[in-house]
């Protein structure tokens, strides 16, 4: 008993001791720590919620203009209305594109707004090569670039392929057309929005009408750990020694060669980079396709995820997360990942930490908001000018909750495109006061 009594203070301290090493080596280098926890286990990585590129690649906007020229923003709370309109078409037979010849873009309007017509916008130009992906098809001029499709409801023998950066339309012949599951996705119980297309700057806008009340949401948020990221995008189930160096706004891991990884803990948003890329520029279609891999390779969710953006000058491809048929601007700086593929052959992937999982439930009432002229007014009035305005957009606003780090408030607002930059349309106006 009295050996007993003498070993027990000597067992504790050796015990603080070792646990007091285990986290001097935890805080020093956690990369080699999470990734030897990581190989210590025999489960291996899977994606989270991995979709399809044609799921990707959806349109984010459909519009419908009635028989009589009345046209409506739609949405669907209970299916994604977009992936239903897909389905429909799909099961036609598109055969050949041929270029309209237009004259001014009055002209081209009357393709925008065409009576007893469906159209599928997107936020971002994507080419026929991508169209042959999404809707199954087997286009010729692959090159051809446009962002929104024109069914027409009342013309089984053609849809029309529109630009708006120079007003392009190509018409592609249809066979085996029938609009009667078009019609009947129509009947089901959508969310509606008086619009009419109009111009903002270069391109066209639906111009929401009137007040128009949005519904407001929350969200049970995942942030996926770091040793994740480390073993997806630097390990890569190799035996690398991966070092970590802590910083005061973030950590940097590093293979010790080509790919880097830095964290944003305190922004819950990470950069990984990449100096080993052996092709040193891409083609549009060749960027559309490596993002889309690109994301892949991180492992973000990609239930929510669409394309949403491309730049030409650097091939950066920006993806934003949709709830309701609403891009989520703020859930970082450029979405939900913007992946840079530079001439170089340096390849930058920013990205969140942070997806939506489920919805909760919430008190929050639907947010109403002025309509799109009135937000132009405000703007105006205020000192903006009208030329620097590029895009305005509803969209929701990703907000942490105060009564939990788990959960994330949605709040629909006004986003405006401003001289290069999105911000908040009430952001903008408190600048000015």
């Amino acid at each position: 008993m009295k050996i007993t009594k003498a070993f027990l203070p000597l067992g504790l301290a050796a015990a603080v001791t070792v646990s007091v090493v285990l986290s001097a080596m935890i805080w020093t280098n956690p990369a080699q720590y999470e990734r030897n926890r990581q190989r210590s286990s025999n489960t291996p990585t899977t994606e989270l919620s991995t979709r399809p590129q044609k799921d990707v690649y959806l349109p984010t906007q459909v519009v419908f203009s009635d028989a009589n020229g009345n046209q409506e923003l739609l949405n669907n709370r209970k299916v994604n209305l977009t992936t239903e309109l897909r389905e429909a078409l799909s099961k036609w037979e598109f055969r050949r594109v041929s270029k309209v010849n237009i004259g001014s873009k009055r002209e081209y309007m009357t393709y925008l707004t065409r009576k007893s017509s469906l159209m599928l916008s997107y936020a971002s130009p994507i080419n026929v090569k991508m169209f042959n992906t999404v809707f199954s098809s087997t286009l010729n001029s692959h090159a051809t670039r446009f962002s929104r499709i024109v069914v027409p409801l009342n013309d089984n023998h053609h849809i029309y392929l529109l630009d708006d950066k120079d007003q392009d339309v190509y018409q592609v012949a249809v066979k085996s057309a029938n609009a009667t599951a078009i019609r009947k996705i129509m009947k089901e119980n959508l969310f509606r929005i008086n619009v009419k297309m109009q111009w903002l700057s270069d391109s066209a806008t639906a111009y929401v009408k009137s007040r128009v009340a949005v519904p407001s949401y929350s969200y049970l948020v995942n942030q996926q750990s770091t040793d994740y990221f480390t073993t997806r995008l630097l390990n890569k189930g190799e035996s690398t020694n991966v070092s970590a160096k802590k910083n005061k706004n973030n950590t940097i891991y590093s293979d010790g060669a080509s790919r880097q990884l830095t964290v944003y803990n305190k922004q819950g948003t990470a950069l990984f980079e990449d100096y080993s890329a052996l092709q040193a520029s891409l083609s549009f279609s060749q960027a559309l396709k490596a993002s889309y891999s690109a994301v892949k390779t991180i492992g973000i969710p990609m239930e929510n995820l669409r394309y949403y953006g491309y730049s030409s000058g650097n091939s950066t491809v920006t993806y934003r997360s949709f709830v309701e048929g609403f891009p989520i601007f703020n859930q970082s700086n450029y979405g939900a990942a913007r992946i840079q593929m530079l001439s170089q052959g340096v390849r930058r992937y920013n990205f969140s930490l942070y997806s939506l999982q489920v919805p909760v439930p919430t008190d929050k009432k639907s947010v109403t908001l002025p309509g799109t002229q009135a937000v132009i007014d405000q703007l105006t009035a205020a000192g903006y000018h009208k030329s620097k305005i590029s895009s305005i957009q509803i969209g929701y606003q990703w907000l942490t909750s105060s009564s939990s780090d788990k959960v994330v408030n949605l709040t629909p607002t006004w986003y405006v495109h401003y001289n290069g930059s999105w911000k908040t349309y009430t952001q903008l106006l408190k600048q000015q006061q």
